[in-house]
């Protein structure tokens, strides 16, 4: 293994993928975002905007952008909760698990290409490794003067 560092490799590689992702969801209006937002709504069905803020862990307004897309689109309602009237819960629609289905034939065809030259236990043993990762934290991580385009 070289000496550069891990965290400059991940966000080098990150860049790529997500430039991909961008690209390939695009051409259908649609985000990474829009696909978290979708993803969750089919695995945990009808969510309040307070807890898909919480899970996508986005500041209310971006969420807010997020939703009108997915409203605009069709692919997702708001809807009053009738136990209280200021909450909203969202609820993906048909036509946004079909568009999830969609993204998810390009996010496995992202995958492959990503994963290429891995052998199966190598991505699983990737898998592993990702979901023990920490995210840093939201601190300044500069301990000394860095360059001017470093933090």
């Amino acid at each position: 293994m070289d000496d550069e560092h891990i965290a400059l490799k991940l966000t080098h590689l990150g860049k790529g993928v997500d430039a991909t992702m961008r690209r390939e969801l695009g051409a259908f209006g649609l985000s990474p975002r829009h696909g978290f937002a979708l993803r969750h709504l089919s695995h945990h069905g009808p969510t309040s905007q307070q807890a898909l803020i919480e899970a996508l862990e986005v500041d209310p307004s971006v969420l807010v952008a997020i939703l009108n897309d997915l409203e605009n689109a069709g692919l997702a309602e708001r809807k009053r909760d009738p136990e209280d009237r200021r909450r909203h819960i969202v609820e993906m629609s048909d036509r946004g698990h079909r568009a999830l289905e969609g993204m998810s034939r390009i996010v496995n065809h992202i995958d492959r290409d990503l994963l290429a030259d891995l052998s199966p236990s190598d991505v699983e043993r990737l898998h592993s490794l990702l979901d023990r990762l920490r995210m840093p934290s939201s601190g300044n991580a500069c301990i000394e003067e860095p360059p001017k385009d470093a933090c």
